[in-house]
This record gives C-alpha cells, sequence and structure tokens, in this order.
C-alpha cells in the first residue's frame, strides 16, 4: 500500500463490452507519499467521438486523429502500474476499461489493489455534501483546472487521495480497528488499506510511550467503552462564551445604540464597511420599544435594511437589561447555523457587554451515543454494504464532531433509516444512569441552552416546545420570529401529522426475531449472565417467530393495496419528486373498502406481536440488577413498544377514524422503483395553535421578513398566524423599505406576446419560454437564474436549453437543482465561479439564495407562483375558507403567491451597486384583474411591457451602462 497508480480515463461511452474505447489517459504514480511519476496521453480510439462526450471533455475527433493507440500507449501504463495499486475516482468505472483493454490484447486482468476514492472519501468525510470529483477539490482546495480531462483528473484523485491518507493516519487506533470489522464487503480493499494503517500505528505505538504525554488520543480524543470522542474543550463548547468582561451599569439604549452604531461606534470601527442605515435604526428602536412596552411587533424589512443586526442589538441590549434570555427562531437549521457563527460572533466582539449564546435543535438531531454503541454490536455479516458505510462514517464523524448533532452528516437513504435507530429520544432514554451521560451530546446541548442569554432555535423546534407546553425550551418571555412568513409552514408541519410504509418495515426490523435480531440478542444476554438456558423466555421468544412472519405478510399486502390506491390517482404537486392525492374515510368504501380492513387486520395483527414483547420483557428476573447490555437492550426495547404504540395509533388515525380539523393526503415516489407510500395530515387552521400558547402568553414577539406584506397590508399575515384575535394595543406593525434604488437599479420586463399558461397552450406556451431564457441567457453572457415552480418544468426546459445551445456550438454551463446536485449552497457555488453559467432552481431558489454582484445579472421568473390547486392542504384550506363563505382565491392562493414573488424577485438587487433584469414569462401579471397584486407589492422597478422582440433588446444596453443615470 506504499506504491499506487491514481489512473482516470476519459472514454467515448460507459460500455467497453459494447464498443466503447479510452480517448485520454491519465496517470499519476505515488510512492510512500509522495508524487514520483506521471503519464498523460491522448488515444486514437479509431471510432468517431460522441457529441456530448466533446462536449463533456473538450477532446474532439481531429485532437485524437493524430495520436497513439492504445496498443501503443499500454506497454507504459502496465510498467507504471506494476506492483502498484490501482487508484482511481469511481474506480468501477476505470477498471473495467483497464480490464477490458488487457483482455483484448492479450494481458492477464489486474488483479492487484483497487481503491476507490469516492468509497473512501464517503467515509473519511462525512460531512461534505457531495463526493463529485469537481466539488471535493473545491472544498478541499485542490488544483483541479480541467475537469474531464484525465490528466487533471488524475492528478486531483492523487491530491485527494494524499489527503485522505493524512486524515486516516490521524485517526485513533481503535476507530481504525472499528472501521475494519464495517468494511469487509465494500467494492475496493479498504480493508487491506485500514490493515496496513492499523499495522503502522501498532509499530509505532512503543516510540510513542516513550514520551509521555504522546499516546494515540490522549491530546486530541476522548476514548472511552471502544469509541473514540473529539474532546470537549470545556463543558460549554460550541456555545459562544466570550472571555469575561468586568460588568458596567447599562446605559439607556439610546445612548447604548449611539455608542455602537454612531460615527465612532464600536461597529463602525471593527466591522469593516459597516454604514448606518436610517430604516436599520428604526427597526432597531421600534424592536426596543415594543419589547420594553410588551406588544407583539411586525416589521416587514426590505432587501439592504440589515435586519438581523436590526434586532440583534435591541433584543440583545433588551434582554441584557432585563436579565431575561432572548430566543432568536429562524426558519431552517442552516439559518441557525449562519445567525449563530457570524452575526452573533459580530456582536460578541463589538457590544460593550458580555452574553452567553448558544443554539438548540430538536431532540431528534443529536445522536444517542449509547445507541450507537449498541448498534455497533449487531453482527456485521448481513448487513448491507450502505448500512456498514453508514455506521464507518459515524465512527469517523465522532473524531471530528463536537455537537452530534446530524445535521452535519451527509448521509444516504440508508443512513437517514438508521439515524431513527441511533437518535436521542425521550422514550429509551437512562438519563443519568447511563454510561454515556456526561457525554450526551442533547445534555450538553440543553445544558449551553439553560447558561444562554441568546438561545437561537428554529421555527420546527419553537411550534415543538408549543407541543410540548414549553418543556423543550428554557422558559422565555421575548423572542424574535426571522423568516416570519414561513411560520404558518412551519406550524403545518409540526403540528401534522406524517407516516410512511418505510418506517413499518423500520420498525420491524427493530423488533427482528431473526438470529441476530435485538430480541434474540436480548435473550441471548439474559441467558449468558444468568449462565444457563431460560426456557420460559425462549418458549416467549418462539411463539413470537409466527406472529412475525403474519404480520409482515399483512403488511406487505396493506403496502401493495395502498400504493396500487394511491398511485394510480396521484399528480406532481412537489418539489420532491413525489406525486400526491388527497383522500378522506369515505375514499376507501366499495371495492376500495378492503384497504380500511387490511389496516384493521394489519393492527391486530401488531398489537399481537407487542403483547408478546410486553409478555417477553416481563418474565425476566428482576431480583438483581443486570449488566449494562442486558438494561441497554430492555431500555431499547421498552422505547420500542413505545413507538410500535405510537405507529398502531397512526394507522388509525391516517385510514380508520380521521378528524376532521385536518386535511390527509398520500404521496408516492414517481421517478424511483421504491413502492413507498408517504401518510400525511396537515391542520386546516393552525391559527388558533399559535394565537393563544405562543402570542398570548409571550409578553413580545417580534416577526420579521423582507416580505410580509400583500399590497402593503399586513392583514393577510395577522390572519393566518391569529394575530387578528387579540387586542388591537397588544400588535404593532412596520414597513421599512429597501435602502436600494430600485427605480435606477432595476428593470421588470414582461412580455405582451407570449401564450397564456395552460392546457390549451402549453406546448407553445412551453416554447416560447425556452427561447424566451435562451434569449435572455445570450444577452446576459451567462448570468442569469431561471425560477420554476415545478421539477418536471425545471427538467424540460434544462433539457430543451442543453439541446439548443449544443446545435448552435454555443457555451454555457447549465446547472439544474436536482440535476447537476441536489445541494442549493453548491449550486450557488458553481455558478458564481463559473463564467457564461445559467442556474435553473424550484422553490428553494426563490428565496435564501444570496448573489450580488454582476454574477446575477437577469432573473427569470417562468410562472407567478401559485400553489398548485390539486396540492392537498391548499384544496383542504380552500373548502374550510368556501364553508366559512370566503373566497379560497384572494383570501389564500393570492396572497401567498404575492408573497413568495417578492421572495423570487428579491434575488436579484442584493446591494447598493448591483443593477439587474427581471422578466416575466407569465401574462397574467398584466392581463388578469388580480395581476396588479403582483406589482403593487414590489419595489419601485422600472417596468416595461410590449413584444418579447422589443424588449429583449432592453437587456444589453441596460446592463451595459456604467453609470447610474442621475435621479
Amino acid at each position: 500500500m506504499n506504491r499506487l497508480l491514481v489512473v482516470d480515463f476519459e472514454t467515448t461511452g460507459s460500455h467497453p463490452r459494447q464498443g466503447d474505447s479510452i480517448i485520454q489517459i491519465g496517470a499519476v504514480a505515488i510512492d510512500d507519499g509522495q508524487v514520483t511519476d506521471s503519464l498523460s496521453t491522448l488515444v486514437n480510439p479509431g471510432q468517431p467521438i460522441p457529441p456530448f462526450i466533446t462536449q463533456l471533455t473538450g477532446i474532439t475527433d481531429e485532437m485524437v486523429a493524430d495520436a497513439p493507440t492504445l496498443e501503443e500507449v499500454f506497454p507504459r501504463l502496465l510498467r507504471l502500474l506494476d506492483g502498484r495499486a490501482f487508484v482511481a475516482h469511481n474506480a468501477s468505472f476505470d477498471l473495467q476499461f483497464l480490464q477490458e483493454a488487457l483482455l483484448s490484447q492479450g494481458y492477464y486482468a489486474f488483479d492487484g489493489y483497487v481503491l476507490d476514492t469516492v468509497e473512501l472519501s464517503r467515509l473519511i468525510l462525512p460531512t461534505q455534501n457531495s463526493y463529485r470529483l469537481g466539488e471535493l477539490a473545491s472544498d478541499l482546495e485542490i488544483a483541479h483546472d480541467h475537469p474531464h480531462q484525465a490528466d487533471s483528473d488524475a492528478m486531483a484523485t492523487a491530491e485527494l487521495f494524499l489527503h485522505l491518507m493524512n486524515i486516516l493516519k490521524s485517526l485513533p487506533l481503535v476507530t481504525i480497528q472499528r472501521l475494519q470489522m464495517l468494511v469487509s464487503s465494500f467494492r475496493s480493499d479498504i480493508g487491506s488499506l485500514l490493515r496496513f494503517i492499523e499495522m503502522e500505528k501498532l509499530v509505532s505505538i512503543p516510540e510513542m510511550d516513550a514520551e509521555p504525554g504522546k499516546n494515540d488520543g490522549e491530546e486530541m480524543w476522548d476514548v472511552y467503552r471502544q469509541l473514540a470522542l473529539r474532546k470537549r474543550e470545556e463543558k460549554l463548547t460550541a456555545s459562544l462564551k466570550p472571555q469575561r468582561r468586568a460588568e458596567t451599569p447599562m446605559s439607556p439604549f439610546s445612548e447604548m445604540l449611539e455608542g455602537i452604531i454612531g460615527e465612532r461606534g464600536s461597529l463602525p470601527v471593527r466591522v469593516a464597511g459597516y454604514q448606518r442605515r436610517e430604516a436599520q435604526e428604526a427597526m432597531m428602536n421600534a424592536v426596543f420599544d415594543a419589547m420594553q412596552d410588551g406588544v407583539h411587533l411586525l416589521v416587514e424589512a426590505g432587501t439592504g435594511t440589515g435586519k438581523s443586526l436590526g434586532y440583534l442589538i435591541p433584543g440583545i441590549i433588551w434582554a441584557k437589561q432585563n436579565q431575561q434570555p432572548l430566543v432568536v427562531s429562524t426558519n431552517t437549521i442552516q439559518l441557525q447555523e449562519q445567525l449563530f457563527h457570524k452575526e452573533i460572533l459580530t456582536l460578541q466582539q463589538t457590544l460593550p457587554f458580555d452574553f452567553r449564546a448558544s443554539t438548540l435543535k430538536g431532540r431528534g438531531n443529536y445522536l444517542c451515543l449509547r445507541k450507537f454503541e449498541q448498534a455497533l454490536e449487531e453482527p456485521v455479516e448481513g448487513s448491507s454494504q450502505e448500512m456498514r458505510m453508514v455506521k464507518g462514517q459515524m465512527l469517523v464523524w465522532l473524531t471530528q464532531t463536537r455537537t452530534g448533532d446530524v445535521e452535519e452528516l451527509s448521509m444516504p437513504p440508508a443512513g437517514q433509516l438508521f439515524w431513527q435507530q441511533v437518535k436521542s429520544d425521550t422514550g429509551s432514554c437512562l438519563n443519568r444512569a447511563c454510561p454515556w451521560f456526561s457525554r450526551c451530546y442533547y445534555f450538553q446541548a440543553k445544558e449551553r441552552a439553560r447558561d444562554a442569554e441568546v438561545l437561537i432555535v428554529n421555527h420546527a423546534l419553537l411550534i415543538s416546545d408549543l407541543q410540548a407546553e414549553s418543556r423543550i425550551l428554557p422558559p422565555y418571555e421575548v423572542a424574535i420570529i426571522d423568516e416570519a412568513h414561513h411560520l404558518e409552514d412551519a406550524a403545518t408541519q409540526h403540528l401534522g401529522k406524517q407516516f410512511t410504509t418505510t418506517q413499518l418495515l423500520f420498525l420491524f426490523d427493530r423488533a427482528s426475531v431473526e438470529p441476530d435480531g435485538a430480541l434474540t440478542r436480548y435473550v441471548a444476554e439474559w441467558e449468558s449472565w444468568l449462565g444457563s438456558p431460560q426456557s420460559s423466555l425462549q418458549e416467549q421468544l418462539a411463539a413470537l417467530v409466527p406472529l412475525s412472519a403474519r404480520m409482515r405478510e399483512k403488511a406487505q399486502y396493506w403496502t401493495q393495496l395502498l400504493y396500487a390506491w394511491a398511485s394510480d390517482r396521484a399528480e406532481e404537486t412537489t418539489d420532491a419528486g413525489r406525486e400526491t392525492v388527497r383522500y378522506r374515510a369515505e375514499s376507501f368504501t366499495g371495492k376500495h373498502e378492503r384497504i380500511r380492513k387490511s389496516t384493521r387486520k394489519l393492527i391486530e395483527s401488531m398489537t399481537a406481536f407487542a403483547e408478546g414483547m410486553e409478555k417477553l420483557l416481563e418474565g425476566v428476573p428482576v431480583e438483581e440488577k443486570p449488566p449494562f447490555a442486558v438494561s441497554s437492550l430492555r431500555t431499547d426495547l421498552s422505547g420500542l413498544l413505545g413507538d410500535w404504540q405510537k405507529v398502531v395509533e397512526l394507522l388509525h388515525f391516517f385510514l380508520l377514524e380521521q378528524d376532521p380539523q385536518y386535511v390527509y393526503w398520500m404521496e408516492v415516489e414517481s421517478r424511483t422503483a421504491r413502492k413507498q407510500v408517504h401518510l400525511s395530515a396537515a391542520l386546516l387552521d393552525v391559527s388558533e395553535s399559535l394565537a393563544e400558547p405562543l402570542f398570548g402568553q409571550k409578553r413580545s414577539l417580534i416577526l420579521t421578513s423582507a416580505t410580509l406584506t400583500v399590497k402593503n397590508s399586513f392583514s393577510y399575515v395577522m390572519n393566518r398566524f391569529g394575530l387578528d384575535k387579540l387586542p388591537e394595543n397588544r400588535v404593532r406593525t412596520l414597513a421599512l423599505p429597501s435602502p436600494f434604488a430600485y427605480d435606477q437599479q432595476g428593470l421588470l420586463l414582461i412580455p405582451s406576446d407570449f401564450p397564456a399558461p395552460g392546457k390549451d397552450s402549453d406546448q407553445a406556451y412551453f416554447e416560447a419560454v425556452v427561447q424566451g431564457c435562451i434569449d435572455v441567457v445570450q444577452a446576459t453572457k451567462g448570468r442569469t437564474m431561471i425560477l420554476l415552480t415545478s421539477h418536471s418544468m425545471l427538467r424540460m426546459v434544462y433539457q430543451a436549453m442543453k439541446e439548443r445551445f449544443a446545435e448552435s456550438g454555443e457555451s454555457y454551463t447549465l446547472l439544474g437543482h436536482g440535476i447537476d446536485s441536489n445541494n442549493r449552497s453548491k449550486l450557488v457555488g458553481l455558478f458564481q465561479t463559473i463564467e457564461r453559467s445559467v442556474l435553473l432552481g424550484t422553490s428553494s431558489f426563490w428565496e435564501g439564495v444570496d448573489i450580488p454582484g454582476e454574477a446575477l445579472s437577469s432573473l427569470v421568473i417562468v410562472r407567478l407562483p401559485f400553489t398548485p390547486p390539486n396540492h392537498p392542504v391548499y384544496q383542504g384550506r380552500a373548502d374550510f375558507l368556501k364553508a366559512e363563505g370566503k373566497n379560497a382565491f384572494m383570501s389564500l392562493a393570492l396572497p401567498q403567491a404575492v408573497i413568495m414573488f417578492k421572495q423570487g424577485v428579491g434575488r436579484l438587487i442584493r446591494h447598493q451597486l448591483d443593477r439587474g433584469v427581471v422578466i416575466v414569462f407569465d401574462t397574467r401579471i398584466v392581463e388578469s384583474r388580480y395581476g396588479r397584486s403582483f406589482l403593487q407589492s414590489l419595489p419601485p422597478y422600472q417596468v416595461e411591457s410590449g413584444p418579447w422582440p422589443e424588449l429583449r433588446e432592453r437587456i444589453e444596453p441596460f446592463l451595459g451602462m456604467t453609470t447610474l443615470p442621475d435621479s
């Protein structure tokens, strides 16, 4: 393992046995951790290179016309490969071409070690968002100037491999040994590599022992119960706890504010580029006054206001003056992290007093070390390679994480299921009786939250705390809800209920009666402790075997019925690639009554099995305290029984006795072969759930967003949040305009000659959209983001644009969400760095994307972002409103669409020097009666409407202006 050859082939296709050939070879030799030799050559494949390969690699037929043949090149490659391990990124691809070439030329097949840097990266870099070579190279700052060219790919892969080796060699011995138990079935020879590193470490231990304090793990690792954890620096690690300064009496707010943001204040002095803004200062005063007066405040703060500091500075000052904790809630965990690590850190360095800050997430976000230890004890044989990979990733992650927060991990679907087995939860927690208690990630997070003066949470946890009657968060009286336009959606999600057929099967797997299952291991542990077979336990276990088989049979039949019913009726309404269908109790009558019957039979079967499990747990002696292995398994099985009861209740709720306060629907996967069914239910009206426990009970809540008004009125969000049920003097509103000169910086173009989007003209509309997008991209030389309202439309537009650019020979890089990557941050990063690029996104790109400067110069909105009329939650709420005599379109669909439209348009002008063009390809915005609601809710852009051939000529001159016109 000290001698390796890193190889990359560019080829005419993916199937060497069907005639595809190598067109370029890149190879890099590594000896004892150093690059010692390399090979780079084009290869004449003896056949034309397909156009898409030329587009991908830049290699043309002309370039390989005079290149050597494979027969001429191979001897040198084989001399380099002799005695070396074969390394490649996605090694199975390159290896199949190597083996086919060897056999076709009369050589023996390669039988040496094979290492795959994709597999190795997944194992060793568990927090990485993507394992594509280009994105790995970018993140790890590895030079990779020519992606999809073999010489550049091979050198980047070699650098990646050396980086991975350095990490592996730095891991503690116990982690290396644990990993070896998991990788035996991996496609590449990672097990041999780990054995090589283990031997190196074992050989070096005597030398390390000679120097006190240098033992493996002593400096960085906390090795406990055969697991290595990253050492905690102190009890409050990962909360922002500044050096203590001498406390000074608090001045009045106006004086303190001047000392912070004034000409000689701490912010201008310490934060480069900080400018005092009138709107931000107005927000600061309004937030402080609302907290002081004990009222709620809604603030719409336009882009560029400096919203985060606008609420944090007054909020922290008020909390400090009144010795009360301040809770700040954001919409997503990503925003939570950004706020914590950026704005809070800045304020800790600039405010004239100390304050402690921390984050807290839902309990299920944290790893339970006891459960993970137990999962590692499960037999490796029989578990899937993907599950072994997940366990390996988490072993490595434990040496890196300080928080144990699942958000740090990048896991495959199998990992997300495994997480349900090892996450922290109340039902299976041993608390202080757990040997891992002092190291427990969740209790450490809770401790930090209790000590914090500023606690950053997310909307999901805020809502969960309401459900749990305030037992999750420390007591608080004031809170700031950022991105407040998402509060209703968060409440809908977290006050609703969800269940999947996959969860059911996973629950059954946790109660497996197989030889390596939890119940069998439980009995074995008891017998091992007591020193003799226990006939009563064996009888109870044996009685569960036929019950388990019948239960699984009924579950399979039930799943098939449910999937068949849902897939026959479902339509695409979500961005997740799922199709949905709303249902009611009466949906399952007549010939579909068998769904309800099979649900009852499944519940009966599950109940019988649960009773058998209870008997097994009760049938053990309790006179003596059992060892930890026994009590740990018993705790997990007791927790499993609790989960079992919840699932039975959910089956009843979803299919037998439905609650009229909820809307019900099913989702099925439309683009995979997995026959899963997702069942969901949402409250028709969440305002009651927010009005009293949240707004009625708290002293002061500040709700802020860039988009809270529709046609300059807060009435829509007031109604949806239940704020209109409070006395008028308990709620204030404030709308702050953006400081940007939109009338000079932005141009809004609306073609009047486009077909209207609708079923009668779908093809004509689609053709017009594709050509319109191409026109915009050509006018702006890329630098364009295209916002769409469905994944199916995105895929169609993406493919059509790609084909037309290929036909015309124009070179643009298209970046499609869900096509080139599922990671939004990665796509945005690529868009900002790749010239002549185009970014296509759906709902998650309409907000939270910040691309200042010339990288984004034009924004195309293909359709107005109305919720699909067949979306179950919209349908249910529309019916609810109609029953109250209200117009569902005007009071629900239109305001929702306007707010999202405002968010989308807000992606363009992000800085006072930005300049850009918004193009809306939906003529309803000028032709319909409701269209003015969209235009009246926007900042004062220059707006032009007319024939597209005329409008598109306005784009380039507008963007090409070097100075802004006089106001």
